[in-house]
């Protein structure tokens, strides 16, 4: 008979379907629960920032909720609708798996009937240095204590990055033999048929938020490089383009991108990957650039050195630093051969060292270790 897995689920960098196939691969039956946050966040946050400009009501309500969704009174309530349902689900599963550390299975830990284990990118106290994406300064002790009391209850803390696994230990005291650390692995895998040159000097950056993943920081340097390299181009992808109005030579906005296939061949196409980010729990679109061979730039921040081995497989620039980005972007686009051997060197780490297998081989082994306990 197969072991049961409860998945409280919420959306995590759209990795979920690549843990749930490794648990399956691993004869693991999974019942999805998806965790919807309360709806009347929706409605406040509309009522809250009505706004007769369209564009501005839809920034400004989206960041509104983004808030509200970070309140403690958000994570209660969505507890208590884990509780409820676990109530009624008593005995059908052996353990629970949690996605995200944004609520907690039950408020009554002592009489939860199985173990749970969480999956983490980030926490809540990484947040803190970047206050945008944190619980209102009012909210913040508060869902600090609830969080720290799930991650005190959790059998086993599974986190992507080192940087979140000192999190735990450092920031909420968590015991480390039970934080496990288990790096995501790739998720564009690129077409047979792929080979990589350095011809047209194209500066790729792919993210959705495009303030937090230094975006703005990027399109100052570039001004630097284009003043440098008078055919250098940036391609933005993932950023709404119907918000971001820029105006700036040798820059476009594509926007999101559906077909997977248009996506590839913007990496095909590009000479150099660029992702500064303020704040990066951890950075998957770096793994889809080494997959193609592409050098990367990206931030000293938070699991971005875990990801980018600076001088040998791209560069770790300083948050915010436009003057040495620019610079970094000009040597790669300016000088081939290094860029191939930083893309060919960033493509090997890529197999050797993030894995979904390796990922699935850790979370199987303490999974069974809940059931057997």
């Amino acid at each position: 008979m197969k072991n049961r897995i409860l998945v409280l689920n919420q959306g995590l960098s759209g990795v979920n379907k690549y843990i749930f196939s490794q648990l399956k691969n691993r004869g693991w039956d999974l019942t999805l629960l998806e965790v919807p946050f309360p709806k009347k966040c929706m409605l406040q946050a509309m009522i809250s920032t009505l706004n007769p400009n369209l564009m501005q009501w839809k920034q400004k309500a989206k960041k509104k909720l983004f808030q509200l969704h970070k309140s403690s009174w958000t994570f209660l309530q969505r507890t208590k609708f884990c509780q409820e349902k676990l109530s009624k689900l008593d005995g059908k599963f052996d353990v629970i798996l949690q996605i995200s550390g944004m609520f907690a299975p039950t408020l009554d830990y002592k009489n939860l009937s199985v173990p749970y284990v969480t999956v983490n990118d980030y926490t809540m106290a990484l947040c803190k240095k970047y206050p945008e994406w944190a619980s209102p300064p009012s909210e913040l002790e508060t869902w600090l204590g609830l969080e720290k009391e799930l991650y005190e209850n959790a059998r086993f803390i599974f986190a992507a990055s080192e940087n979140t696994r000192n999190s735990f230990i450092n920031d909420y005291g968590i015991d480390g033999r039970k934080v496990i650390k288990v790096s995501y692995g790739n998720t564009l895998e690129a077409t047979a048929e792929f080979s990589r040159n350095f011809d047209n000097k194209i500066v790729l950056f792919v993210g959705k938020d495009f303030e937090r993943k230094g975006g703005y920081i990027l399109l100052e340097s570039f001004q630097k490089v284009k003043q440098v390299i008078e055919d250098a181009r940036l391609i933005i992808l993932g950023a709404d383009k119907n918000f971001l109005k820029i105006r700036q030579s040798g820059v476009e906005v594509l926007g999101y991108i559906k077909n997977i296939n248009d996506v590839k061949s913007l990496y095909e196409r590009a000479s150099v990957f660029v992702m500064p980010s303020l704040c990066e729990p951890f950075g998957l679109v770096f793994l889809e650039a080494m997959e193609y061979k592409l050098p990367c730039i990206g931030s000293t921040v938070d699991a971005i050195p875990e990801i980018i081995d600076d001088g040998k497989t791209g560069y770790l620039v300083p948050i915010g630093d436009a003057t040495v980005l620019a610079d970094k972007i000009i040597t790669l686009l300016t000088n081939k051969n290094l860029s191939m051997q930083m893309g060919t060197a960033g493509h090997n780490l890529l197999k050797q060292k993030f894995s979904w297998d390796v990922f699935g081989e850790k979370m199987d082994k303490c999974l069974k270790e809940c059931v057997d306990v």
